[in-house]
């Protein structure tokens, strides 16, 4: 173990968050050959700490490699990302959106699987999309693409708790029959099946009030037509990417404008014509523009936890030996959640 410096602290990690983007930073050299993709999400422990931002025993959130243990530092920026607003930093207390403590009662209930899905990147994509993409009204129709994903699955039940009838999109019979008793939707299109526009035209006679899509490309085409005149679409992220073509165009960067992230995120000029002629509202952003409102969601998820109105979805691998395998399985076999990594007690 090192000596810590000055405003240092040692954190041991205790489960880590893999990105379904972790192929296309190394597909475009962000990750090189030899390092790990130092961008993903993890829960840690503090165990050593010169660092008045964070005392032994916290349980923080943090980006880190794949590794046991690591320094943190709070004046350290993030990784990959834009630089945190000002009123982020004044909520974590640190010079990154995503490093920050837990508050003890928080940590004290929920295991880190939890943590690091409801209450991480995931739940709060969910969360503050439906918010700005909202208010979602009882009755309404809500289409979540990717609904078996992390985001996805969330978001589904995030819409259903609201009154709105929710339809997934997912791939094979088997996952669209989890969707729906899992997720409470009132129905799943399986879109390796094909003729999604058709299945969701059948379903939603009346149109598509409100589309959660992080999966992009030509699902983003086929959907959008069908949205409600002043309906709205969630755009957060291009998963139809990661695994049919990765690019240098996922990669993130602080400097992307707004344009080239709706670009890469599937907001193609077809698309923008199709919002501009059904005057649609349309939400596309990386969800750390919010962690200034952190706290307010954190305390709305947990109650719906408690309520038994949410559940947290998510594959845990047990065992840093295991990572490598995880990693490549990610992109072959179906999952269900986050894909995490538990490092033991």
């Amino acid at each position: 173990m090192p000596d810590l410096a000055e405003g240092e602290a040692l954190a041991r990690i205790r489960l880590i968050n893999v990105h379904s983007a972790t192929r296309t930073r190394m597909s475009s050299g962000m990750t090189a050959l030899g390092e790990t993709d130092r961008t993903n999400y993890a829960c840690a422990e503090v165990v050593r700490s010169r660092d008045p931002a964070f005392r032994e025993g916290d349980v923080i959130a943090c980006q880190a490699g794949w590794q046991e243990y690591q320094i943190v530092r709070s004046a350290d920026p993030c990784i990959g990302y834009g630089p945190i607003s000002p009123a982020a930093r004044v909520v974590n207390g640190t010079n990154s959106q995503w490093t920050y403590c837990f508050r003890p009662q928080l940590a004290a209930r929920w295991s880190p699987d939890v943590l690091m899905d409801v209450f991480g990147t995931s739940g709060m994509t969910a969360w503050f999309g439906l918010r700005e993409c909202g208010p979602v009204q009882p009755g309404e129709t809500v289409v979540v693409a990717g609904a078996s994903g992390s985001v996805g699955a969330l978001a589904a039940q995030i819409a259903r708790y609201r009154g709105a009838r929710v339809i997934g999109i997912a791939g094979g019979a088997e996952q669209c029959a989890w969707v729906k008793a899992a997720l409470g939707a009132y129905a799943c299109v399986d879109y390796r099946a094909g003729g999604v526009g058709d299945q969701l035209s059948a379903m939603c006679p009346d149109g598509i009030d409100l589309f959660s899509d992080g999966i992009g490309g030509a699902l983003t085409e086929t959907v959008t037509p069908l949205l409600r005149v002043g309906g709205r679409l969630f755009s957060y992220g291009s998963a139809a990417s990661f695994y049919d073509n990765p690019s240098d165009t996922e990669k993130p960067t602080g400097n992307r404008s707004a344009a080239s992230l709706r670009q890469a995120f599937g907001i193609s000029a077809g698309v923008e014509k199709m919002i501009a002629a059904r005057r649609l509202k349309v939400a596309c952003w990386i969800v750390d523009q919010f962690y200034h409102e952190r706290l307010e969601a954190e305390d709305a998820l947990q109650q719906m936890l408690l309520s038994g109105d949410l559940r947290s979805i998510n594959t845990v691998v047990a065992g840093f030996e295991n990572l490598p395998q995880a990693i490549s399985d990610l992109y072959r076999h179906s999952r269900r959640g986050k894909l995490q990594i538990a490092f033991g007690a």
